[in-house]
């Protein structure tokens, strides 16, 4: 194939309940997410050269030239207050609610668009049914924010930019393991199903381990998705 893969961060904006919005709104609520987008990248200091746009019809892909922690802040945090500012102007139920992914790693580009696992994990955590439904539980919220596990190993645990570990829940969804935090929420709203006390089954399970001292790690099948298509370029180099 002779694709050369390049380290890049990978945001995954989508917007909860597109299919049930009539067109003119569609467009309205699209203008405004690229607006609030945009003005994120703008805060970051990323000039157009550096990041690629592709529309997803109800959401955005973002392959960004740079490291991952500016994606969380500034450009999230600003990104969030525009949205904030334009809900501000609708009535609750029409409210633009979006879900914000975040990934890095290796991710190649060929003919039709972005290709790799890295691209593939993004997807999947922003779309993930446990991420859904956590925004689901948080009537008052306009978004949730998603990161991979190593997302938050590399720059949330640590705090870098003063970003705030405790304001993130870990939840297993879809076979893997993310990190979600609510703005607006001191920590994310527990989904009912979410709440059910463990199995006696995995309670025994787990006094076992803890009887003979053992760390047991949980082993994940990563799935794959095929090429997500993509229509305009990367500017620049590499």
């Amino acid at each position: 194939m002779g694709l050369e893969p390049i380290s890049r961060a990978v945001l995954v904006v989508d917007v909860e309940k597109s299919s049930e919005r009539h067109d003119r709104e569609k467009v309205e609520l699209r203008e405004a997410l690229y607006q609030v987008l945009h003005s994120g990248l703008e805060a970051a200091g990323l000039p157009a050269e550096r990041y690629r746009l592709d529309d997803l019809g109800d959401g955005v892909l973002a392959v960004v030239d740079s490291e991952v922690l500016p994606l969380l802040d500034p450009l999230l945090e600003v990104a969030v207050d525009g949205l904030a500012r334009f809900n501000a102007r609708r009535d609750p139920v029409s409210w633009l609610r979006l879900r914000f992914g975040v990934h890095f790693g290796l991710i190649a580009r060929d003919a039709h668009g972005w290709v790799g696992d890295d691209v593939t994990t993004a997807f999947r955590i922003v779309n993930g049914e446990g991420v859904k439904s956590v925004l689901r539980a948080a009537a008052r919220a306009q978004s949730v924010v998603v990161v991979s596990d190593a997302v938050y190993r590399s720059v949330v645990r640590p705090g870098y930019r003063g970003l705030r570990a405790a304001s993130y829940r870990q939840i297993h969804d879809g076979g893997r393991q993310v990190w979600v935090r609510v703005p607006g929420y001191a920590e994310p709203p527990v989904p009912a199903e979410d709440a059910r006390p463990p199995a006696p089954v995995a309670a025994e399970q787990a006094a076992k381990s803890i009887s003979i001292s053992t760390a047991n790690g949980n082993v994940f099948a990563a799935d794959t998705i095929g090429h997500v298509d993509a229509r305009t370029g990367l500017g620049g180099a590499p």
